[in-house]
This record gives structure tokens, sequence and C-alpha cells, in this order.
């Protein structure tokens, strides 16, 4: 969806990379002053008609913003700010048509004359104006590169049944996405590891088919008002909002995870209050260090423990949700 996107640069390097496209160019003609005239002419051609398909390159990358899905709208507006990036790439468009106006005008007259010291004169002129054109535009240019860089680093999501894992910070959601689908998430132990979205698949065979279901590794959740929430946060929410199809809350009644487990408990129940029409799986993780007396699934990422038991409680839910789900996108 996002790979389309070209890599931005700066006012100054598309100003260079024209010109420096220019150098080669040298007609060919037996009379002296047409070869110099043709060649002056050429390589403004080519300057400018290269300065303006690279903004156009750039404005043509970037998908519409409004016609995405929710989920990506949601996290372009978390991590990049649409309305940002909506002004930048009107800043380009605009920053296009004005190179063409200045171009359209000014190449007729140099077809028309037959003054090498004026023609090389305009010649200087176009190339002002295109570059002055382009240095206003350049913190827009710059912002797009950024925001190039973050995009190109968006999970790609599929139209298809989504668990969701969800929960404090260290209790055990990247382990769990590990242990159950072909993902590979970044596990330390310290808070936010986990600083972005991770997508893995979890496969269920049912005779010669292969049914393939999306789950996703969120950031960690601290139970706090929404208002309060940083965007690795609310990276989680917006997963939970438009994708979630299924919810796995994991507890850490060890608490090695660094919080109290009221405190875990106080997110669940938050949690259940926003998503009163989505299952919700409460796993208790770590029980390899402390298992409690509730009915909650206890699970060990670390040995594997009641993994499988998960597994067919998550296959259980999807086989009698299959049509109540609609398409995320």
């Amino acid at each position: 969806m996002f790979e389309k996107i070209p890599a931005i640069y700066s006012a100054e390097e598309i100003i260079e990379n024209a010109i420096k496209k220019t150098k080669k160019i040298q007609i060919q003609d037996k009379n002296r002053f047409y070869r110099n005239r043709k060649t002056i002419i050429k390589k403004t051609e080519l300057f400018a008609t290269n300065v303006i398909s690279t903004l156009e390159k750039y404005v043509k990358g970037f998908p519409s913003i409004d016609n995405l899905p929710k989920f990506y709208q949601e996290l372009i507006d978390i991590k990049i700010d649409a309305d940002k990036l909506k002004q930048s790439l009107g800043a380009v468009e605009w920053a296009r048509k004005t190179c063409t106006k200045i171009y359209s005008k000014q190449i007729k007259t140099l077809k028309k004359t037959r003054d090498l010291s004026f023609l090389k004169h305009k010649q200087k002129e176009i190339y002002g104006r295109i570059a002055s054109v382009l240095k206003q535009i350049d913190k827009n240019l710059i912002f797009l590169s950024k925001a190039q860089n973050t995009i190109k680093d968006f999970p790609e999501i599929q139209n298809t049944i989504t668990i969701v894992i969800a929960g404090y910070p260290n209790v055990g959601k990247s382990s769990l996405l590990k242990n159950i689908s072909s993902a590979k998430p970044k596990i330390a132990q310290y808070p936010f590891t986990t600083t972005k979205i991770h997508v893995g698949h979890i496969e269920k065979r049912q005779g010669y088919n292969t049914e393939k279901y999306q789950i996703i590794d969120t950031p960690g959740l601290l139970d706090r008002p929404i208002h309060k929430r940083n965007k690795i946060e609310k990276q989680a929410i917006a997963a939970l909002i438009h994708l979630a199809d299924i919810i796995i809350f994991i507890l850490d009644p060890s608490e090695n995870c660094g919080y109290p487990i009221e405190k875990q408990k106080n997110l669940l129940s938050q949690i259940k209050k926003m998503f009163r029409d989505i299952p919700i799986i409460v796993v208790e993780n770590k029980s390899d260090i402390k298992k409690t007396d509730s009915i909650n699934i206890k699970i060990s990422c670390k040995n594997r423990e009641g993994i499988d038991k998960l597994v067919d409680k998550i296959f259980e839910i999807i086989s009698k949700k299959t049509r109540e789900i609609k398409p995320h996108f």
C-alpha cells in the first residue's frame, strides 16, 4: 500500500540532480550557432521537466489520506499529523504548478530568440525562479521525507480475522506473539519495548484447507485516561478500535512486569467497557513463576505451558464469530 512512496529529497538536492542531468546534453549540429542554441534550450527544458516530474512523483506517490482505511488514517495522525501531511503535499503541488507555469511561459521566449546572450540570460532566469520556488517549500520536503521514512515502516494489515494482544508493558505480549505466530518481534525487559505494531499470522488446518488469521502485538498500555496516553499507547488503542475481532488481554500476576496486578486489572476493566461487543480472552502469563486460582487461562511464554489451550480457545471463538465479522477496510 505504501511501497510506491518515493524517497523525498530536499530543495537543494532536487536542483543539484536536475542540473547534473543537463550536463551530459550536447546537441549535434554542423552550425556552431544552432548547436549552442539548441543545447541551451534542451538543457533548460530538461532541468525544468526534471524538477516538475520529481514534484509530481512526490504528490502522486503518497496515497490519498482520506481514502485510506481508518486504522491507517489514525496511525498517520498519531505518528505524523495528517493535517501537516496534507499541507505539505499541497505545498509541493503548488510548487509543481508554479514551476510548470514558469517553464511553459519562458520556453516560448527561448525558442523564438536568436540572441545567444539573451538565451543564456533567460536560461539563468528560469533556473533561478524554479530554484526559488523549491526553496520556498524546502521545509515541506523535509517534513515529507520524515513522513515517508515513518510510513514505510507501517505494518501491512490484511482484511482478515484479527486477534489483537493488549495489556501493560512487559507482561509478555511480544513473547506471546512469537510463540503462536511467525512474527519475530523485539523482546526486552523494559517499558515500551514495543514502540510500534507487529503483525504475525496463526494458521488452522481444516481438511485440505488452511485458514490464516492475523494476530497483532500492540505497544503496552497504562491505566490512565486517553488524553494522558502517549503516541506509543495511542497506536495500541487504534489497533483495538479499528482492527480487533478478538482481544487477548495479558495479565502478569507475578508483577515482574513492574506494575501492580490491581492496576493491570483496572486497565482490563477499562478495556472491557470500551469493547463490549468484542470477545476478550483474559490470559495470565508467567505461570512458571506464579499461578492464581482464577478461571483465566494460565500460560508461560517461557516454557509454552498453556499455549495450545489458548490457541484452541482462539479457534473456538473464531468458529463462532466467522459469520459476524465485517471487513476492516
